[in-house]
């Protein structure tokens, strides 16, 4: 049976992962929607990236020290490669 106390952190860190990606970074449509040579766009969303990435792993990782599981250090960085993936999807696609 799974931990409760390691579920709710690990619930908290996915949610602060998807609030930090769409804090730091434009909309999807917006960067789909980019010209291909539209290089302002390509360096914002990758400048976002590294924000986001480094604020939800940090957030991850303190919660795995308060709680003392290792779930929301790894379901921060899981959902952090997984938003990085799209983002980096949607440019190629522009």
């Amino acid at each position: 049976m799974p931990n409760p106390e390691a579920l709710g952190s690990a619930s908290l860190a996915v949610g602060q992962t998807v609030g930090s990606f769409s804090v730091f970074l434009p909309r999807f449509s917006e960067v789909r929607q980019a010209s291909p040579g539209d290089e302002g766009t390509r360096k914002d969303v990758r400048l976002g990236q590294v924000a986001a990435f480094t604020v939800s792993v940090g957030i991850g990782l303190i919660l795995s020290q308060i709680s003392g599981q290792p779930e929301p250090a790894m379901v921060s960085l899981v959902m952090a490669l997984v938003i990085v993936a799209l983002y980096e999807k949607a440019l190629r696609t522009c």
